[in-house]
């Protein structure tokens, strides 16, 4: 197993105590992030209490020091407010900034964050989709624009799609991680509970953790065919069910009822309880 670890939705809008929370932790263990810069970020849902905020100038100052660091920026997105229920080629989220837009207002609202970056002292070649939300549309504009790397993807192994590296990226929990994947954190949402389990992890995985390097994961990357587009689809289809798993009372208490650490006899277990769903019992 080999991670990465992204941080999503960096503005200067964010919670100060919450990043700084974060950081400290992954300073501690030596990780060196991705981070999703919002170039000109607009959406009022990820902005933090106005005395928590940065100031233009520290979160220049800030981004400055990270880079300095060993972090690396990704574009993520523009302004990052969903205007299409446009799901993407991943159809991981029914929302995008960007998916269902025509090129030409895809390549320009592009350009404009790309500009708003390199305001910032910022020039990656790394993009990061606001909802994990981009078409073909995005991927021909970010080429155009120079982009070379996407932090998104579904499959267990960075591939090349489009002549753009992509780097997986899980939506589940820490114990899911198997082979090359990318942990995603939100520190504007995490509380002492997300905290405390982030500092679990690394306490016994953080020497797997990578830093992120482009020449050398395109070198183990392979050619997007049918049959990842397959195995993305299917690793959606099990993140839906985990969902409807979750929002149901009566299917989470079937699970912890009949889970057990040999898989064998865990499966034997919910094929001989499985009728009682239809009962009372697991209410």
């Amino acid at each position: 197993m080999r991670y990465l670890v992204r941080l999503d939705d960096i503005t200067p809008y964010m919670s100060r105590r919450r990043f700084e929370a974060v950081r400290d932790i992954l300073d501690r263990y030596k990780i060196r992030p991705i981070i999703g810069v919002v170039p000109d970020c607009r959406d009022e849902n990820i902005y933090a209490p106005k005395g928590e905020r940065y100031s233009d100038i520290e979160f220049k100052e800030l981004l400055a020091e990270l880079t300095a660091e060993g972090w690396t920026v990704a574009q993520h997105g523009t302004n990052h407010v969903y205007s299409t229920t446009d799901g993407g080629l991943l159809g991981i989220n029914p929302f995008s900034e960007f998916a269902g837009l025509s090129y030409d207002t895809q390549y320009t609202k592009l350009k404009q964050g790309q500009a708003e970056l390199r305001g910032l002292g910022i020039d990656t070649t790394l993009f990061m989709a606001p909802g994990h939300s981009f078409d073909m549309n995005t991927l021909k504009a970010l080429k155009t624009l120079g982009f070379s790397a996407v932090t998104d993807g579904l499959y267990h192994k960075p591939y090349i799609r489009e002549g753009l590296l992509f780097i997986p990226c899980t939506l589940t929990a820490y114990d899911k991680i198997k082979d090359t994947d990318t942990i995603c954190l939100h520190p504007n949402l995490m509380d002492d509970t997300d905290l405390r389990e982030l500092e679990r992890f690394l306490e016994r995985h953080a020497d797997e953790a990578a830093d992120y390097d482009e020449d050398a994961l395109r070198a183990e990357a392979v050619k997007y065919s049918p049959s990842i587009a397959h195995a993305e689809s299917y690793t959606l289809r099990r993140r839906e069910s985990r969902n409807r798993i979750a929002s149901s009372k009566k299917l989470s208490n079937f699970m912890v009822y009949t889970n057990h650490k040999n898989k064998v006899i865990k499966w034997i277990k919910r094929v001989i309880y499985s009728p009682l769903l239809l009962t009372s019992k697991f209410q």
